[in-house]
């Protein structure tokens, strides 16, 4: 077991990590095409589902969506919101 699996469980254990909010969207941004993109998966993550994405799916899904993952980032949240500082 990886070190940082290792001190997941520990974290867990102890009660100092706390789960995410359930996935929401996708954010993407892709240099290939200059955009950036949000995708709604919150239909994917309901109760029905049981859903929470990994990473294996995300990418599978950004596949499907047309984006070449080598020309992107990508992050899993909750929020549909711009933080502008």
């Amino acid at each position: 077991m990886s070190d940082s699996v290792k001190k997941y469980y520990e974290m867990k254990l102890e009660g100092q990590y706390k789960e995410h909010p359930k996935a929401k969207y996708i954010w993407v941004l892709d240099f290939g095409t200059g955009g950036v993109y949000l995708y709604d998966i919150s239909p994917l993550c309901n109760d029905l589902n049981k859903w929470n994405p990994d990473s294996e799916s995300c990418e599978a899904f950004l596949i499907g969506a047309g984006h070449y993952l080598k020309n992107c980032e990508w992050m899993v949240t909750d929020s549909d919101n711009v933080n502008k500082k």
